[in-house]
This record gives C-alpha cells, sequence and structure tokens, in this order.
C-alpha cells in the first residue's frame, strides 16, 4: 500500500511541476531588466510584462493580459511598491485605483463605453 502511495505522489508531483512558463529577460540598460512571462499551456501568448530596476524589485509599468491578448491590468511599481495609477479592465467597466508608498489613497469605477 506505501507503494501506491508513493508511486502516486512522484506521479502528481511530476505532472504538477511540467508545465515551466517561458520568460524572456532583455536587458535595458545599467538599471532595468524587462521581463516577458509567457502562460505556461502557451509559451507564444504574453500573459504579463515590465520591469525589474537592478536591486531586482518590480519598477516602471507592469501589463497582464489575459489569454486572448486582452490588458487585464496596468500597474506601476516603484522600487517594488504599489505606486501611482493601476487600472483594471473587467467586462462592462474599469477600476482605477491609486497607490501612494503601497497603499491604497483613491478607488473610482467607470463605465466601459465601446463604440
Amino acid at each position: 500500500m506505501k507503494l501506491i502511495i508513493n508511486i502516486f505522489i512522484v506521479l502528481f508531483s511530476i505532472t504538477a511541476f511540467s508545465q515551466e512558463q517561458k520568460v524572456d529577460y532583455k536587458k535595458v540598460d545599467n538599471d532595468l531588466v524587462q521581463a516577458t512571462y509567457y502562460f505556461a499551456d502557451n509559451s507564444t501568448i504574453i500573459e504579463r510584462e515590465g520591469f525589474f530596476n537592478k536591486e531586482g524589485k518590480l519598477h516602471n509599468t507592469w501589463i497582464s493580459y489575459d489569454l486572448q491578448g486582452n490588458k487585464t491590468v496596468i500597474a506601476n511599481y516603484n522600487n517594488g511598491e504599489k505606486d501611482g495609477v493601476w487600472t483594471y479592465f473587467k467586462n462592462d467597466k474599469i477600476n482605477i485605483v491609486t497607490y501612494k508608498e503601497n497603499k491604497i489613497i483613491n478607488v473610482e469605477e467607470k463605465a466601459l463605453v465601446v463604440n
């Protein structure tokens, strides 16, 4: 019985970690590295992209996408902290959240009008 359980655990572990997420890194200058992450099950579709500073912290603008390539979030970081305007895109609305030093200072919700 222990053998069967051990085999099950090994097989589960292999399948759980078999899909690696593709990531491309590109040095922009001495202080920034651009990172592009692709969906694990489709290495040609971008999941999110943005920048790391020289300390390896999230910095500047990060954009997340859905499987169809639509933007889902536009985020801003300053040295690893949420800072500035974040825009969340939903089906029929846009949520705009403003951060200052990792704290929310304002939240707005707007209807999405497509012409």
